[in-house]
Order: structure tokens, then sequence, then C-alpha cells
């Protein structure tokens, strides 16, 4: 959850900081919203620095790989590339034109606000998006997930929710893209700059008389609701995020691969007590004694089959499986500030009045949402304004599942994702139904 996992995140860093990353990806003229020929609707947006996505508002997407010839292919499932099943063509950079599958069409002019904004020492950087040539129904502050990379040149939130007539401002976080200052994932840090940047919207013309909302993806789960705390907001949506901590997240993680593998209750709480040492390794920053107990404990089980068989866990696992002599990287890369042990529950208790939608994802592999579940309907029980929608056969992002076996990832959205954020935003009630979604609305008055 913290990039695909923590560790990835950790080697990136190390690899390619975020100041020597390109504001922009290659490709980056052709990244927005267009209208077929036939009224279809599609979202442009990157993929890494050298690819681009589409995704149509019933949650089709494809990766987009560029061809010899100018144009772009993408084949079935999440990211495939053959065979070959749509290919795009879009016209020079001003022109704003595309052909998908012999379907012409022309750029839809969405409203953007270019928007610079301080939080005490630093200038954080973000584009507020508005409907075309009309009044949004609600405004969203978006946070984005746990990446380095710039939200405003990767994200494609702010393209698609203006076709429901919705806006969306999207920011850099500090240390990422244009936005100065040092990447941190300390949560009550990134929701002091969301809520810089909920005072930057309000400011604007177009949030005049017009419902401001926040949004969180997966790591921004965790942000979103304290920003919330921070300033009374219309609402707050949280997509594939967690009401458990991040260490919490990490051991369930870990509990989960240990399960589909068959392992007994004796090598799970081995890999538990296991687990706890890590999460202390990252707690101190890799203080020496901490990494001593770790591979203390690492030499005690090192020959049982359950670790030999690699444990998951966006930390645990890594860390486990990294030789002593090769930690040089992560101890570098972990020094931002992270704070594994912080509890949402007590915050989501405190804004329990605010309307919230909770968006999870049934077969979550990078932030398993079963505990989170139990601790929302809980909240539910006692009074909380919390609105659920579980769509069962998703993964992280909210992504179909293609193969229950392998996990592989249909070329889709959950059916019905898109539109449960368009509808819950603009009314901000939960009552009908969305795809195969599983809803569990709020017990108390609306």
């Amino acid at each position: 959850m913290f990039l695909k996992s923590i560790a990835v995140l950790a080697l990136t860093a190390v690899i390619a900081p975020a100041a020597a990353q390109a504001d922009q990806p290659a490709f980056a003229c052709h990244i927005g919203a267009y209208r077929l020929s036939d009224g279809a609707e599609v979202v442009i947006s990157a993929s890494g620095e050298d690819a681009l996505r589409y995704r149509f508002l019933d949650g089709r997407s494809g990766r987009l790989f560029p061809a010899v010839d100018g144009s772009f292919e993408s084949g079935p499932g999440w990211s495939s590339r053959s065979p070959v099943q749509v290919r795009i063509r879009f016209g020079d950079c001003n022109a704003g034109a595309i052909r998908l599958n012999g379907r012409e069409g022309r750029r839809i002019v969405q409203s953007v606000t270019p928007i610079r904004f301080h939080n005490g020492a630093e200038a954080l950087y973000g584009e507020l998006h508005l409907p075309e040539d009309r009044k949004p129904k609600a405004i969203v502050v978006l946070q984005y997930g746990s990446g380095r990379d710039s939200a405003v040149a990767n994200n494609f939130v702010q393209y698609l929710l203006p076709l429901k007539d919705i806006g969306v401002f999207v920011f850099d976080k500090r240390g990422t893209g244009r936005s100065t200052g040092v990447y941190t994932a300390d949560f009550k840090v990134l929701a002091s700059d969301m809520n810089a940047a909920l005072a930057a919207v309000r400011a604007q013309r177009a949030a005049t008389g017009t419902p401001i909302g926040l949004m969180g993806e997966s790591q921004g789960g965790w942000v979103a609701p304290l920003a919330a705390e921070l300033s009374a907001v219309d609402f707050v949506v949280v997509s594939y995020g967690l009401a458990i901590s991040a260490a919490e997240e990490d051991r369930q993680e870990m509990l989960q691969v240990l399960a589909t593998k068959g392992f007994d209750p004796d090598a799970i709480a081995k890999a538990e007590i296991l687990q706890k040492a890590t999460t202390r390794v990252i707690d101190s920053h890799f203080a020496q004694s901490r990494l001593d107990e770790m591979e203390q404990l690492k030499a005690l089980y090192g020959n049982e089959p359950w670790f030999k068989a690699g444990l998951g866990g966006d930390y645990t696992g890594p860390l486990t499986a990294t030789p002593a002599d090769q930690l040089g990287s992560f101890r570098e890369a972990f020094s931002f500030a992270i704070d594994l042990n912080y509890d949402p529950e007590p915050t989501l208790r405190a804004i329990g009045a605010t309307p919230s939608l909770w968006v999870l994802a049934g077969l979550d592999t990078e932030a398993p949402s079963a505990t989170s579940l139990e601790i929302l309907r809980r909240l539910q029980d006692q009074g909380a304004r919390i609105d659920i929608a579980v769509f069962p056969n998703a993964d992280h992002g909210i992504i179909e599942v293609a193969d229950l076996k392998t996990g592989d990832l249909a070329g889709t959205h959950a059916p019905g994702y898109f539109d449960l954020l368009g509808d819950w935003i603009v009314k901000r009630r939960l009552d009908q139904s969305f795809g195969e979604a599983v809803n569990y609305p709020r017990t108390s008055p609306p």
C-alpha cells in the first residue's frame, strides 16, 4: 500500500530521488479526457514514464504501449500489450484529437487553474480541474497515495470526476513534483498540507456556494480524515484505504500470504514474533540493537519452511529476505518519517458527524480490508455517518480480479466504481446499487 510495497518505494527513493524525476512523463500532452463520436467518454493518463493508460467510465481500462508507427496499443487484462485489442492514435499535441479503434474523438476542454499555496515554509503546487462549461456540483481535494511521483502528472481522478460534474483539486505532496520540501509519510504533516490545500481551494470563485470535501486514495485514506479533523468539510471519501495502523496492515498482509500457503498456527505465531521485530527496526530508523534482534530471529527461524517460503507484508517480507550486509539501501531510504502505529479509529470517531464514504476492495492484497470493515461497521452502529461499499472481486485500486487462483487482474476497474464516486459525492448518501458492490449504508440520520 505504501507503493505496491513500502520496500519498492524505499529502493525507488535510492535509485531515483524525487528531485531528479521529470515533472511530466512522456506523451504528457495527450493526457486528459476525450469524447468519442458515439458519445463515450475516455480518460487518458500516464502509466509510468513510457506508457499511457485509457479508462472508460464503465471501468474498462488498459495500458497503452507506444508503437513504431506513432500509435498506442493495448491488449487484454490490466497491463498486457498483445494480442492487441485497442489501438489509439492521437493528433498533434495542440490538436486534441483521438482515434480509438476507428472512432474519432476530441479532447474535452476542462477548466484547469494552477494554484501554488503554502504551508509554513513549503510551497506546494496543485491544479483545480472543473467540469466543461458548467459550475461543479461539488469539489474534492484529492490526497494521492504513497508514491514519490507527481500526483498532478500521474493521477487520473482529476480528469474523470469532472465528467460527472465534480471539480477536483490535485496537488503534489511535499517533496514530489513541483512542491518543495522533504518527502514524508508522517500522516499528520500530510494532513496539515491537505488542510492548506483545502484553504487554497476555498479561496477560489468556483468554490463559492459549492460543497467541498476531501478524498484520500490508499495511503491518503489515513490522511484525509485527519485533515477533516483540522477543518470542517462537507464530506470525506476514502478509496481502498484502511481503518487500521500501517504496522497492522503489514501484519495482515503477512498473515494473508502465510494462510494462502497453508501454514499452521505454530508457524504463524513465530512469523508474528518476527513481524514485531521488523516493525521495531523501522520504528527505530534501523537502530543497531533492533537490527541485531531481527537478525537473531532470522537465524533462529531461517531453516523453517514458512520462512524459506517467503513472508509477505510491506516491509516484513523484504527485510527478512535481505541479507544483513545488503540492508544499507533500506536504511538510507527509510529516513523519511512515518508513524507505523498511528491508529485511525479515534479520528474517525471525532469526524463521525461528517458524511463519509469508504470504498473497500474485497480481495485487496495490499491493504487487506476485513478488519477495516469491522471497525467501520462498529462506528456506524455508534452513530457515525459512514457509508461503506465493498467490491467483493476487486484488488487494490478497486481493480477487478480476473482469476481468483492466480490473482491476475482484469482489464477493468470494478464496474460501478466510478458511478458510485460520482453519485455519492453529489448526493452524499448511498441509496442504490453499483455493479456488484455490497452496500452498508449508514444507520444514522442523513
